[in-house]
């Protein structure tokens, strides 16, 4: 055979062995965007039919949340070393590996800097509160372990600096500093939901958790049981500490409501029925108006629509010559 001929005839071979390589799908193809999870590159997750070395090891991965770019250079490299049917076409290809993180959270972050500040001398009760957060950012579903290699905090301040190491498996350790200052914290029933004036609130509507003593305005509730059963004053949001002053006896009598009032001395009972001028729940004095004499007086409320008086007691305005508000008024 003439060498042309041979020539020839190994174009014809190669040409077949491609051909045939498309068809059985043994051609690889560059993946251009990747997105991985583990700590490692292996050879499949840069292309797709990558052959016999898929799951060989190329190299570490990107830190969590972070991308590296692999160029045509690397890439043939890469392909020639672990036998991968593919070759740059442009030499300008390239892959983009990009790693998914998760953001610590502030609390994953402060809890380690306040054990390490109590250690230091700061009080049990604190909260911390970081300044300029950034967070650190690792796989996923990974469980790090954050340790404060170094503190700066003088017990009579409130200021404080840490350096914080995260480690985990498939991740170098990353090393933050974070700086911020303490608060002292005093235990206080927070709403766990809005709560709206007329509500009567339940078990499931609070919890009791350490609250930055500055935030409080005044006496706090400090027991779930002090406000059980009881109705805010004004709305509370979500997560808003209840004052003593926020919350009481749920309303029985609205503003407006017709009031039956009750009189009643030895051997005698008498009902009348008024208009409140206020609103108010058990217990509470308040005053009604009869709304044909006029008369106001002090009752006292002892259930949903029902008042008492003391029947020695004067009226707080004599009949005739009160007011009733417009808003009030009904047909005589």
């Amino acid at each position: 055979m003439s060498l042309l001929a041979k020539v020839a005839l190994a174009a014809l071979m190669c040409c077949l062995s491609l051909t045939n390589a498309e068809a059985d799908g043994s051609a690889a193809t560059l993946k251009l965007q990747i997105q991985i999870d583990s700590g490692v590159i292996t050879v499949g997750d840069l292309w797709v039919h990558a052959g016999a070395k898929a799951d060989t090891v190329v190299g570490p991965s990107p830190q969590p949340g972070r991308a590296i770019a692999i160029e045509a250079g690397q890439l043939a490299y890469i392909a020639r070393l672990y036998e991968v049917n593919w070759r740059p076409t442009s030499g300008v290809e390239r892959a983009s590996v990009e790693r998914a993180g998760r953001p610590l959270t502030r609390e994953e972050v402060s809890e380690p800097i306040k054990r390490s500040l109590v250690e230091a001398g700061a009080p049990l009760s604190i909260t911390v509160e970081l300044a300029n957060f950034a967070p650190i950012l690792v796989p996923p579903m990974s469980l790090p372990f954050l340790s404060v290699e170094a503190i700066a905090y003088n017990p009579g301040s409130d200021h404080f600096s840490a350096n914080v190491a995260a480690s985990t498996d498939g991740m170098q350790t990353q090393r933050m500093r974070f700086s911020g200052r303490i608060a002292q914290t005093v235990p206080a029933v927070v709403a766990n939901r809005r709560l709206q004036v007329g509500d009567v609130i339940g078990p499931s509507d609070v919890r009791l958790m350490q609250v930055p003593e500055k935030r409080l305005a005044g006496p706090v509730a400090n027991d779930p049981s002090q406000v059980l059963g009881q109705s805010p004053k004004r709305t509370i949001v979500a997560g808003q500490p209840l004052m003593e002053a926020d919350y009481g006896p749920p309303i029985m009598v609205p503003k407006g409501a017709t009031v039956v009032i009750m009189v009643e001395s030895p051997g005698i009972s008498l009902a009348a029925q008024g208009i409140a001028l206020g609103a108010g729940g058990r217990d509470d004095v308040i005053q009604v108006i009869n709304p044909l004499s006029r008369a106001v007086v002090a009752a006292h409320i002892t259930g949903p629509g029902r008042a008492t008086i003391n029947p020695s007691s004067a009226p707080l305005v004599a009949p005739t010559t009160a007011t009733l508000p417009k808003s009030l008024e009904i047909a005589n």
